[in-house]
Formats: C-alpha cells, sequence, structure tokens
C-alpha cells in the first residue's frame, strides 16, 4: 500500500494488471510531501515509482517512510540467489527522496547502502514504554533471543538486568537443537521482556519462554518492530506461555486480544 501525506492512494486496475492512479484523488501539499510504504507485494514498489515521478513533475518535495523495509532477508549474495535488498535501495537511491526514514531495519545494510537515511528504533521505543508500565520491578529482565539482539539491543537500551540466549541450530534443517539462557537470575520467581526486531511463526521466542519458564519466570512479554501475520499460525496466540506482544503495524494486518499494536 501507498500512502501520500497520511492518506491512502487508491489505486484502481485495468483488466490486464496495470495501474491506475487518479491525480484528483491525491492530497498534494504545496511544499513537503510525505509517502509511506506499507509493503505488500512488488506492485507497490512499482507504484512508488510512478507517484515520486508524479511529484517530480509537479516541482514538489517528498520524503520517504518505509514502516519494514522490503527484501531486509536478502542482504548478501548467497549461493544462486539475487542481492535483491541492494538493489531496491539503489532504486529507491535513483528517485531522489529528500529524507529516507525506515523503522527497525531487519539488517543495517539497508542503512548503508540508503542515501539520506534516518532510521528509528522502534523495539527501543517500545521496550522502553513497556519498562516504564510495569515500573522498573526489581524481579524484571530484559533478555535477547540470540547474540545478534544482545549487540544491537545493549547499545540502545540502559538496563542493568540482562539475559541473552544461546541456541545451536542444526543447519541441514534450519531448525534449533537447543536453547540456553545465559546470565545470572537472583529471584526465585522473576517478569522478562524478550526484546527482537522481526516475529514470524514465533518458534525461537517460544524455545526463549520455555527456557525462561524453567528458570522460575511468572510473566514473559515479548517487544518486536515487525510483526508477520503468520504469527497466527504459530504457537505465541495459542498458549499462555507469553502473556502479551508489543509490536507495530509495519507489517501486521489485523489485531489479537494478546497483540497491542502501535500504529505508524
Amino acid at each position: 500500500m501507498i500512502y501520500l501525506n497520511n492518506k491512502k492512494v487508491q489505486i484502481k486496475k485495468f483488466p490486464n494488471g496495470e495501474s491506475l492512479i487518479n491525480n484528483e484523488g491525491l492530497v498534494i501539499n504545496s511544499y513537503d510531501n510525505e509517502i509511506k510504504l506499507k509493503f505488500e507485494s512488488d506492485e507497490d514498489i512499482t507504484q512508488l515509482i510512478f507517484l515520486k515521478n508524479h511529484l517530480d513533475e509537479l516541482n514538489k518535495k517528498s520524503n520517504l517512510i518505509i514502516p519494514y523495509m522490503p527484501y531486509s532477508r536478502m542482504d548478501r549474495t548467497e549461493g544462486v540467489t539475487v542481492f535483491t535488498l541492494k538493489y531496491l535501495c539503489k532504486l529507491i537511491n535513483s528517485l531522489n527522496f529528500d529524507k529516507v526514514t525506515i523503522y527497525e531495519p531487519h539488517s543495517e545494510v539497508s542503512v548503508a547502502l540508503l542515501d539520506r537515511v534516518k532510521v528509528i528504533n522502534m523495539s527501543q521505543a517500545l521496550t522502553k514504554e513497556l519498562l516504564k508500565e510495569l515500573n522498573y520491578e526489581e524481579n524484571l529482565y530484559l533478555v535477547y533471543p540470540d547474540a545478534g539482539a544482545a549487540k544491537r539491543y545493549e547499545k540502545q537500551i540502559d538496563y542493568k538486568k540482562v539475559l541473552t540466549a544461546n541456541k545451536e541450530r542444526d543447519f541441514n534443517t534450519g531448525y534449533i537443537k537447543s536453547l540456553k539462557i545465559n546470565g545470572e537470575v537472583k529471584e526465585k520467581e522473576f517478569k522478562a521482556i524478550i526484546v527482537d526486531d522481526l516475529c514470524s511463526r514465533g518458534g525461537t521466542f517460544i524455545l526463549t519462554a520455555e527456557a525462561l519458564k524453567d528458570l522460575g519466570a511468572k510473566e514473559i512479554y515479548l517487544v518486536v518492530t515487525h510483526c508477520e501475520d503468520t504469527i497466527f499460525e504459530g504457537d505465541i496466540l495459542k498458549n499462555d506461555l507469553i502473556t502479551k506482544v508489543y509490536t507495530t503495524n509495519s507489517i501486521l494486518s489485523k489485531g489479537h486480544d494478546k497483540i497491542e499494536i502501535h500504529e505508524i
């Protein structure tokens, strides 16, 4: 989906699939304009090209907001796969936006490749809000589900009580064989906030929560900026292991009683 100045751009389709954008339905500011790309399919990128070039012809300045950076998983050339993130960033740069804002990049490669980029550390913001909500209780721990998350968020979030999960993966199947929590827990009962950037089916978070339960965790929360609709296929919302999920609408398209959604 494409939004222009917080209004969804209405796009019709010709029978052969070509996009028809009606200029009369566009709300265009005289000076700065804000385009938001909420990625659902590759055709959103095509429509972004059309809209940006239209604004250029009207001599209107525009900024781009990307709640979730598409193709972030394809951030290198590996085997026969194509480095699609690199080429998408080149395309965005060619559109020459005045500023590009991305929320919680799944790969720092996108930050390195984009021009005039600003990063919003949304998982940091959501975690700080939840810490306040829980009154920074003495028995409250932050938990990073792997070394990558620990490296990222220990720099962003100033908090002393931290646990990190160490997982062993079967490289043939991709499945996690074992997961261990590293760090000291002094309390017999405690609360935990798992922090990361992206949740799909949530298998890693379930394993992390199970290990925390074994250590004595009584309440476990999950904070992720990006939550795919596939969370409804996993176990996070089907049992009481994780008390609540805090996320945004960067990808997620529907709600649930256990999910608190921050609107971007």
